[in-house]
This record gives C-alpha cells, sequence and structure tokens, in this order.
C-alpha cells in the first residue's frame, strides 16, 4: 500500500496567498489612506566656489614701485565686488610680456617691490596674507601686459 505524503496547512496558505496576490492588483482597504509624499529637503546654501575678478593693463599700474591711484581705484572695486566672499585664494597673475629681470623703471618691469606693493594692499583689506598667491601665466599672443588679481571663495554665511 502507499502512502500519502501530507503538506503542512501553513505552506497551503501561503502558496494561495501568493497566488491571490499575482492574479490581480491589491486593493486598497475602505479605511486605508493615501500615501503622501515626503516634504521637499530645503536647499542647501550655495557652497560652490565663486570668483571676482579684474584685470589691470601695465601701462599707469604702478608710480615707482607703489600702486597708482588709478590702480587702487581698480583694486577696491574689485574688494567691494568681494564683499560677502569667504576669500579662500587670492591669485595676483602676471600675464604677457613682463619684464622682471629689474633692469629698469619700465612699466613692464616687474619687481619684487611692485608684487609686494599688490600684495600689501590686497592684506590692509583684509585678505589673509597665507591665501595670497603669485601665478605666472605665459600667453604669447598677449602684445602688452597685464596684471590679472581673481578672488575665489565660498559665500560667507555670518
Amino acid at each position: 500500500m502507499r502512502r500519502h505524503r501530507l503538506i503542512p496547512a501553513h505552506a497551503l496558505l501561503t502558496v494561495a496567498a501568493l497566488y491571490t496576490c499575482s492574479l490581480g492588483a491589491v486593493q486598497a482597504a475602505s479605511g486605508d489612506q493615501p500615501v503622501r509624499p515626503l516634504p521637499q529637503a530645503s536647499t542647501p546654501a550655495k557652497t560652490e566656489i565663486q570668483e571676482r575678478k579684474t584685470s589691470l593693463p601695465a601701462k599707469g599700474l604702478f608710480v615707482g614701485d607703489q600702486l597708482s591711484a588709478a590702480a587702487k581705484d581698480k583694486l577696491t572695486e574689485l574688494i567691494l565686488n568681494a564683499l560677502g566672499l569667504h576669500v579662500q585664494v587670492a591669485l595676483v597673475v602676471p600675464t604677457g610680456p613682463w619684464q622682471i629681470d629689474g633692469s629698469g623703471k619700465d612699466e613692464r618691469d616687474l619687481t619684487p617691490a611692485r608684487l609686494n606693493a599688490v600684495k600689501s594692499f590686497l592684506r590692509e583689506r583684509g585678505v589673509d596674507p597665507a591665501k595670497i598667491y603669485v601665478e605666472s601665466r605665459i600667453d604669447q599672443s598677449l602684445t602688452e601686459p597685464r596684471l590679472d588679481l581673481q578672488l575665489l571663495g565660498k559665500p560667507a554665511n555670518d
């Protein structure tokens, strides 16, 4: 005589429930409430790096080893445009055919004293001296030297 094996009742109920779910969409019960979307997270404060820059031609930039009044005005304008920025980097970028050998007092001469005059001006206006960098860029297409200044930073939170 053959023996039949019995399937446990809980296994049959599980199979029946899975079969029922696969036949059609599950209907919401009458007392169920619709799912509400999560509230939108507030937009984080802008933290991307922002840049303020100016470009000064060599002509009229210095009187001796000091900045000219016109150069000071342009640099002051740059500082005012950067209000609200926490300056992380201040780049002083001599671009074009500057003469760096210190052979004369020409407008094209870029001496350490002249660079220090620019850095001192920025420092006196609140730029951290540890964040002021000088970076030379060679651009063969330029016929006249110029001094570019870039202030890079994130918006201040205070």
